[in-house]
């Protein structure tokens, strides 16, 4: 069960004041993706995940986040076509603007999870050619921070080989991650996992369960 309630924010970029959902508690049933998307109900939550400002355009967790860019960065015409993508979801749209902020700010990390947050909202609409578009633009910040955050790298590396074999990375899936050993034999599970679907060159959504039930040894 999902439990939120409405609360006042004012935008950081123009001072505008809106009402969006707070969600104060959500469940989840059954085995996260393997790039981590959490399994229903928490994922039905996704559109809480981020704000839009409907006077500046403005989008974050939260738009009385500061900003790092201004009004008139916001009105610019790549942010408001999102480059072109031309998104069946609007969510995914969100989604990748908040992208194109936290890229502009070198917010590494806000910027890979805002890119594979629009993967995800694209897969939800069957748009396959922009989810594979933004795992693609997700998976580069992905490799920065698996290199400057050593609490998290473990994870973020199975996470990136998940957007990689998704994307169709699958020659460079296989070369890079070969030889990874974790001290995690789950973990070590799942790579094996995607080698092998990489190997058959198969881009399907799968879950950490089923990677875990059949990755061998």
């Amino acid at each position: 069960m999902t439990t939120m309630m409405l609360v006042p924010y004012r935008c950081a970029v123009c001072g505008a004041t809106e009402k969006f959902p707070l969600m104060l508690s959500t469940s989840t049933f059954g085995s996260p993706d393997l790039d981590l998307r959490p399994a229903p109900l928490s994922r039905s939550t996704m559109p809480m995940w981020v704000q839009e400002c409907p006077e500046c355009g403005y989008v974050s967790e939260s738009i009385s986040d500061r900003a790092a860019v201004t009004r008139e960065w916001l009105s610019s015409e790549r942010y408001h076509t999102c480059g072109g993508f031309g998104f069946t979801s609007d969510l995914a749209a969100r989604f990748y603007r908040q992208y194109l902020i936290a890229a502009k700010g070198r917010n590494v990390r806000m910027a890979m999870f805002a890119a594979l947050h629009a993967a995800w909202s694209c897969d939800d609409t069957c748009d396959e050619a922009n989810a594979k578009s933004c795992r693609e633009i997700a998976i580069p910040p992905a490799a920065e921070l698996i290199g400057a955050d050593p609490d998290d790298r473990d994870e973020l590396m199975v996470m990136r080989a998940d957007m990689m074999r998704r994307a169709g990375q699958y020659g460079e899936l296989i070369e890079q991650y070969s030889s990874v050993r974790f001290g995690n034999e789950n973990l070590n599970r799942l790579i094996r996992f995607e080698i092998e679907k990489a190997k058959d060159e198969d881009a399907r959504c799968y879950r950490v369960a089923d990677a875990v039930e059949q990755g061998g040894s």
